[in-house]
């Protein structure tokens, strides 16, 4: 396989099979994702042949499905349902300030107490789940709160799990 140089301008296809996550729930068996740079420009059937400024560009196989978005490698999940915390001071570490007292106010205590009462776990997974797809993040990372391990088991929507799969 030829190396590739990541550039803003950098051309290339990967060919396989793709679930488009659009609102029919279209699964392509054999198609090709055209991305440019950091933007996916077109996804379609490899029967239709490639778009213009694409033809001379041999598409990468891939032996999996494709789903074309984001990957996040790193987040807490759960968390995006609350403000960011404002933080109040420079820590050298932080086992300094996971024990501030405003930090446990403002985060760990309403996480907490929103993941031990019924019917909310749900809908914090499906808000998290939909804040990452408006987002264009079809993979992520980081589903756990450490005030309820059930919630693992809820993620099982269309985002990717990457701790599970």
């Amino acid at each position: 396989m030829a190396k590739i140089t990541w550039s803003s301008t950098l051309k290339y296809s990967v060919r396989g099979r793709i679930v488009t996550l659009d609102s029919n729930s279209t699964v392509i068996d054999d198609g090709i994702v055209y991305i440019e740079g950091d933007t996916i420009k077109h996804v379609q059937d490899a029967a239709q042949g490639a778009p213009n400024g694409w033809r001379k560009i041999d598409a990468i196989t891939s032996s999996g499905t494709i789903y074309p978005g984001m990957i996040e490698l790193h987040n807490h999940l759960a968390y995006n349902i609350i403000p960011c915390w404002n933080v109040p001071k420079a820590f050298k570490n932080r086992d300094q300030w996971r024990r501030h007292s405003d930090y446990t106010k403002k985060m760990t205590g309403p996480l907490r107490i929103l993941g031990s009462l019924d019917g909310y776990l749900q809908a914090i997974v499906r808000f998290t789940e939909c804040k990452l797809l408006f987002s264009g993040v079809t993979a992520s990372q980081g589903i756990t709160l450490a005030s309820s391990p059930g919630i693992r088991s809820l993620y099982k929507g269309v985002v990717r799990n990457v701790e599970q799969t």
